[in-house]
């Protein structure tokens, strides 16, 4: 039942209906001077649609679990009683014993898996929307992992997506001031680019070649010749999930040390090498004894054209110092077209990008936004920004280290540039 197209369109809609009334009784009561909803209950309410939407996410699997990682990534917007259930389908989805998948691996493989690996372990080390993975050893001893894209991922996903935009149309008609459909769109531009793990091959390799003289992070190897555009082996990378703040702690690392180490080498990917990992959600990110951050999970991955880090350091510099014409100027340079209605309202939005809540809410802020449209290029950077924030927040809450420590690389990146001007 669970690949019919009608089934998934009904547990979707009922699912995110049942929230948002939930939420609509308890606003209800909020407008009573005698029966206002308690702390408690408001949390009891955000901790039931959490789990209801990570219980959709794991029975339905596809499009629904990457729709639950990314409310569940930002804890630096949804409440903490809201996104902890979903913090689970970062990694933990339930998996398939691999006894399930073997005859598949070995068809992609185009021989049998014994042939290859000496072991592959049964239960998988990690599961999420679109794959699975399995520790294995290789007939010559090496430690990898598999990655193995589920079968009828292909199938599932366009189904999800045409899915989740008709249910959050009967949300928003519901309550216009819920608006979740950017994020049926964010999956729907994304998706393709995860399911094709040649594109990711590449990307990792770039990435670890970028890297490869760079002691803060550790990029896996990519076993090519076993790999295809469903199947990624690859080197075993050490270390415990950046989201288990407590394993961390317990292990006697900084967590504030760790996102702005986090911090720094995104800036030098995006600001330096315009070629960068494009999805640091929790389950995204594993941290060593010595505080080496490993990278994993290139599907997202995107590079810049010449010029346009230069254009989005300035955007944001100029934003942070007040001036809010340079840093309208600055936007459109890169491809941003703004009307001319509000530009405080532009300003508004890029503080909320650099994880600044306290003027406005995002989706009111994205409303009265005067943006006609936004550069493709831009749309990954802002994800990956947004995504950090949360990241920052569940380490070290309330004090935005990530968002500041890029704000200080920006702003050597800006000096740069103005220096190669003035010597020109």
């Amino acid at each position: 039942m669970r690949n019919n197209r009608f089934y998934r369109l009904f547990r979707t809609t009922w699912t995110l209906v049942a929230g948002v009334c939930r939420y609509l009784w308890l606003m209800f009561r909020d407008r009573l001077p005698f029966w206002k909803p308690s702390e408690a209950e408001w949390n009891r309410a955000h901790r039931r649609t959490g789990e209801s939407i990570y219980n959709l996410a794991t029975s339905l699997r596809g499009g629904m679990v990457k729709f639950g990682q990314i409310a569940g990534s930002r804890a630096d917007y949804f409440p903490a009683a809201f996104v902890e259930p979903l913090s689970g389908l970062h990694d933990q989805v339930p998996g398939r014993p691999f006894s399930e998948l073997r005859t598949y691996v070995s068809e992609e493989l185009a021989r049998p898996v014994e042939e290859i690996f000496s072991h592959v372990d049964e239960e998988p080390i990690a599961a999420a929307s679109l794959a699975q993975v399995h520790r294995a050893k290789l007939k010559d001893g090496g430690d990898v992992v598999i990655k193995i894209q589920y079968p009828e991922a292909r199938k599932i996903f366009p189904i999800d997506l045409s899915s989740m935009r008709r249910s959050l149309r009967v949300v928003h008609k519901l309550n216009k001031r819920i608006d979740l459909r950017s994020i049926a769109e964010e999956l729907s531009e994304f998706v393709t680019m995860e399911l094709d793990f040649t594109r990711e091959a590449r990307s990792t390799q770039r990435v670890r070649a970028s890297f490869a003289d760079d002691g803060r992070v550790r990029i896996p190897i990519v076993h090519e010749d076993l790999s295809t555009q469903r199947i990624l082996v690859l080197d075993f990378l050490p270390g415990r999930r950046i989201g288990d703040t407590e394993a961390l702690q317990e292990m006697g690392l900084c967590l504030k040390s760790t996102a702005e180490r986090v911090a720094d080498i995104y800036c030098t990917m995006i600001f330096e090498h315009g070629f960068f990992h494009g999805d640091p959600h929790p389950g995204n990110m594993l941290i060593e004894a010595d505080g080496t951050v490993g990278l994993i999970d290139f599907g997202l991955a995107k590079e810049l054209p010449s010029g346009f880090s230069v254009g989005v350091a300035t955007m944001i510099i100029k934003t942070m110092s007040g001036d809010t014409d340079g840093s309208i100027e600055a936007a459109r340079s890169i491809g941003f077209e703004i009307g001319g209605q509000s530009p405080e309202d532009f300003k508004t939005l890029i503080l909320m990008l650099m994880g600044d809540y306290s003027s406005a809410n995002v989706l009111g802020a994205l409303k009265a936004s005067p943006l006609d449209r936004v550069p493709s290029h831009f749309a990954i950077i802002g994800r990956v920004f947004l995504l950090l924030n949360g990241l920052s927040h569940r380490l070290v809450p309330g004090e935005r280290i990530i968002a500041k420590s890029i704000i200080r690389s920006l702003m050597v990146v800006a000096a740069q540039n103005r220096a190669k001007m003035a010597q020109r």
